[in-house]
């Protein structure tokens, strides 16, 4: 599998990967489309089938809905992890100090003067040099 295929997402499987992490709780493909109606149960089963393969879900447990056993998914990687490896490794390949501050620059320009997005980041910076 190459880089792209392992990192970057569809469409669809962030639709679904959407779902998930907005419900921070383990689905059934059935529950899926309920959440966002122009999924059908279809695209949903062959998307969670993909990600499973790809590492981005697990099956949290065996359950029952209605009279069969379903499989519920959870994601195994957060929305942040996802945005950061994405970023890092598919946009902005962060090779070295200078492009990494490059980013950041360009980051925080975006962002304009937010004195509290400020203190929040002092505070994190501080925290990471008494480690």
């Amino acid at each position: 599998m190459s880089k792209n295929e392992r990192l970057s997402l569809s469409k669809r499987e962030l639709e679904v990967m959407n779902v998930l992490w907005e419900e921070g709780k383990p689905l059934i493909a059935s529950e899926i489309p309920d959440r966002r109606p122009g999924l059908s149960l279809n695209t949903v089963q062959g998307v969670l089938k993909k990600l499973l393969v790809r590492g981005f879900i697990e099956v949290a447990e065996i359950v029952q809905s209605g009279t069969v056993l379903s499989r519920s998914y959870s994601p195994v990687i957060t929305p942040e992890e996802y945005a950061v490896r994405y970023v890092t490794t598919e946009i902005f390949p962060l090779d070295g100090l200078e492009s990494k501050m490059r980013y950041f620059n360009t980051l925080f320009d975006s962002m304009g003067n937010d004195e509290e997005l400020i203190g929040e980041l002092e505070k994190l910076i501080q925290e990471r040099k008494r480690k």
